[in-house]
C-alpha cells in the first residue's frame, strides 16, 4: 500500500508518520510506501485550537516541530535530537519514502529547516529508506507545461504571470520508482536535491543567489516567508506539534536562518531534476512572486506562488530593454531550431532515466504546436504558373 499526498495532504502524511500511526492496532505496517509531495512541515491538528487548514502565514503553527527525516538536534530552539521516523523505527513500521518538492516550497512554505535544520549550517543526511527529488524553479504544484511565451497567464494579486514549469513528467518517474521500490523489483534513483555541501543552497538575497536584476521585474529580495521562532506557551509540545497553546498569539523570539537554491545567469535554479521546459527555457521561472503595488501587503511576498519573466523575442528587443538575458532568437534562431533543441533535451532526459518515452513524444508534439518564434521561421512557397 502506498500513500500519496500533495501540499496539505503531504504535510498530513508527515504528521501521520511522525505521530506513530503507520502501525495499526496489531502492530502491522499501514503504508509500505509514501510520497509526501510539496509538503515541508507538520499539520497542527493534534493541539488545542488546531488549524489543519493553515498555510504558514503569520502566527500559524506548523514549522515548530520535528521537520527532518534524519536525526538532528534542534539546539537553536532547545529541542532534543529527533527524526520524523522515531516512532515508526520503534514500531518497525517505517515505509519507503519518496519526497518531492520544488522552489515555491523554499520561498513560501519554509522547506529549508527540513534539509539544513534551524541553524542552516550543514546538510541533514537522509536515512536509507528516504529518497528526495527536487524539482527546480517550479511553482507550488507546478504549471501547465505549455511551450508558450505567455506563460500561464495572470495570477490574481501578483505582479508576475503564473510560472508554467510542470511537475507532471518528473512525478511520473518518481511515483513509478516508488512503486517498483515497494514491490522490490527495482531500486529508485539516487536522491537529487540542492545541498550546502555542493554550494547549491545560499542566503535568500540577490547577491548570494547570484541574481542579476531584470529591468522592470521584481527582485527576490524580501520574498522569503521567514522561519519565525514562536513561543506558544509551556503547555505546547513543540517537537510533536501537540498539546495546548496557551500563548496566543505566540510570542516571537526571533527569525531563524533559511536558505534557498542559487540561480544561473538566466535567474533559473541549477540543482535538482530539471524539466524539459527548464532545459529549453523561454524565460526566468521563479518560486516566488510579488504583490501588486496597492492594497494589502503591497509589493511584498505574493502567497506561495511562483512567477514567470519571459525572454525578449529578438536581440534588438533585448538590447532596447537593457535585458542581460539572451533573447529567444539568439538561443534558438527560429521555431524549427527551438523544436530541435527540445528534441535533443527529451532524448537526454530519457537516457538519464528522468523522462518516460511516452511523455517525451507528447512534449515534442507540444513544442511543435507551440508559438515560440513561429513568425521567425521562413515560409517556403511554391510559385504559381505565370499569368
Amino acid at each position: 500500500t502506498i500513500g500519496t499526498g500533495t501540499s496539505q495532504s503531504g504535510n498530513y502524511l508527515r504528521t501521520f508518520l511522525h505521530l506513530g500511526f503507520n502501525a495499526d492496532e496489531d502492530g502491522r505496517i499501514v503504508f509500505d510506501g509514501m510520497n509526501p509531495n510539496i509538503g515541508g512541515r507538520l499539520v497542527p491538528l493534534n493541539m488545542r485550537f488546531g488549524m489543519p487548514s493553515g498555510a504558514l502565514e503569520m502566527f500559524e503553527p506548523g514549522s515548530e516541530g520535528t521537520l527532518w527525516w534524519g536525526d538532528y538536534a534542534d539546539v537553536e530552539r532547545g529541542q532534543p535530537t529527533a527524526s520524523l521516523l522515531d516512532r515508526c523505527r520503534r514500531q518497525k513500521a517505517c515505509p519507503k519514502i519518496v519526497e518531492t518538492f520544488g522552489s515555491a516550497e523554499f520561498w513560501g512554505l519554509r522547506m529549508s529547516p527540513s534539509m539544513v535544520g534551524t541553524d542552516a549550517k550543514s546538510d541533514i543526511p537522509l536515512p536509507d529508506n528516504v529518497r528526495r527529488y527536487y524539482l527546480p524553479s517550479v511553482t507550488h504544484g507546478g504549471g501547465s507545461g505549455s511551450f508558450s511565451v505567455k506563460g500561464d497567464g495572470p495570477l490574481g494579486g501578483c505582479k508576475l504571470p503564473n510560472n508554467p514549469l510542470p511537475v507532471r513528467e518528473t512525478m511520473n518517474v518518481a511515483l513509478r520508482a516508488l512503486i517498483d521500490w515497494v514491490r522490490g523489483t527495482a531500486q529508485p534513483p539516487k536522491s537529487v536535491y540542492p545541498s550546502l555541501a555542493a554550494g547549491d543552497l545560499v542566503a535568500p538575497t540577490p547577491a548570494a543567489m547570484k541574481w542579476r536584476a531584470i529591468r522592470g521585474a521584481p527582485s527576490p529580495a524580501g520574498k522569503l516567508n521567514p522561519l519565525w521562532d514562536f513561543d506558544f506557551g509551556p503547555g505546547f509540545n513543540a517537537p510533536d506539534l501537540s498539546g495546548a497553546a496557551s500563548t496566543l498569539p505566540p510570542r516571537i523570539r526571533r527569525i531563524l536562518p533559511s536558505l534557498v537554491p542559487r540561480v544561473n545567469v538566466d535567474g533559473n535554479e541549477t540543482s535538482g531534476v530539471p524539466s524539459v521546459q527548464l532545459l529549453a527555457p523561454l524565460g526566468t521561472y521563479t518560486g516566488w512572486n510579488e504583490r501588486v503595488d496597492e492594497g494589502y501587503g503591497a509589493n511584498g511576498r505574493c502567497l506561495f506562488m511562483g512567477g514567470f519573466i519571459p525572454f525578449a523575442t529578438t536581440k534588438a528587443e533585448r538590447l532596447a530593454a537593457k535585458d542581460q538575458r539572451l533573447s529567444l532568437e539568439e538561443r534558438y534562431v527560429d521555431h524549427a531550431g527551438f523544436v530541435a533543441h527540445v528534441r535533443s533535451v527529451v532524448d537526454r532526459r530519457i537516457k538519464a532515466g528522468w523522462l518516460l518515452p511516452e511523455d517525451g513524444i507528447r512534449l515534442i508534439a507540444a513544442a511543435e504546436a507551440g508559438d515560440v518564434l513561429v513568425s521567425a521561421t521562413p515560409q517556403v512557397t511554391t510559385p504559381g504558373p505565370k499569368q
